[in-house]
C-alpha cells in the first residue's frame, strides 16, 4: 500500500516557510519562558540553568505535598461515607426490625 500526500506535488520531508517561522516563534517563546522562570527563581537562590536538578527536586516535593493533602482530604470523605453506610445498615436493628 502506498501513502498519498495531502497536496499534489508536496513532499512530506520538505518544510514550508510557515513551519520554519512557527519553529522560530516557538524557540523564542521557550527562551523567554526560561528567562522569566530564572527571574522569578533568582531571588530565592534557585536557577533553572545553573541547578536544574535542584529545581526539579523542589517542584517534585511540592507536587508530592499537594498530592498528600489531596489524598488526606479524600480519605476523610470516604471515612464519613463509610460511617454513614454503617449507621444506615444499623438502623433496622435499632428499630427492632431484625
Amino acid at each position: 500500500m502506498t501513502q498519498q500526500g495531502g497536496r499534489y506535488g508536496y513532499k512530506q520531508d520538505q518544510r514550508n516557510g510557515g513551519s520554519e517561522q512557527a519553529m522560530d516563534n516557538t524557540r523564542k517563546l521557550a527562551e523567554e519562558a526560561l528567562d522569566r522562570a530564572d527571574e522569578w527563581l533568582k531571588p530565592t537562590g534557585l536557577s533553572i540553568k545553573e541547578r536544574p536538578m535542584t529545581v526539579l527536586a523542589v517542584v517534585g516535593g511540592l507536587a508530592f505535598a499537594a498530592g498528600a493533602v489531596w489524598m488526606l482530604r479524600n480519605s476523610r470523605q470516604q471515612s464519613r461515607y463509610a460511617q454513614l453506610l454503617g449507621t444506615l445498615s444499623d438502623l433496622p436493628r435499632r428499630a427492632g426490625l431484625r
